[in-house]
């Protein structure tokens, strides 16, 4: 098997891993907090705005293995 469907494989898992959406779930709502806390500061809100931010990526990052492994499924099949 490719290093491209080996990679797609365990981002599959972990996207469909419980734990792992729980975790991006609860961790999403709490930062998401912090934006409608009106006591709280400007560097807390730029703390917790940058780690949406990495939440984000880490999702887009984990979408483009699938998307590449569609890719390799086309030009190989």
């Amino acid at each position: 098997m490719s290093e491209i469907k080996d990679k797609a494989a365990r981002y599959r898992d972990l996207m469909r891993n419980d734990t792992f959406k729980e975790l991006l779930s609860e961790t999403r709502e709490k930062l998401v907090g912090v934006f409608l806390t009106p006591s709280a500061t400007i560097e807390t809100i730029e703390e917790a705005h940058t780690i949406v931010r990495a939440l984000d990526q880490i999702e887009s990052t984990l979408n483009s293995a699938l998307a590449d492994e569609a890719v390799y499924d086309k030009h190989n099949s």
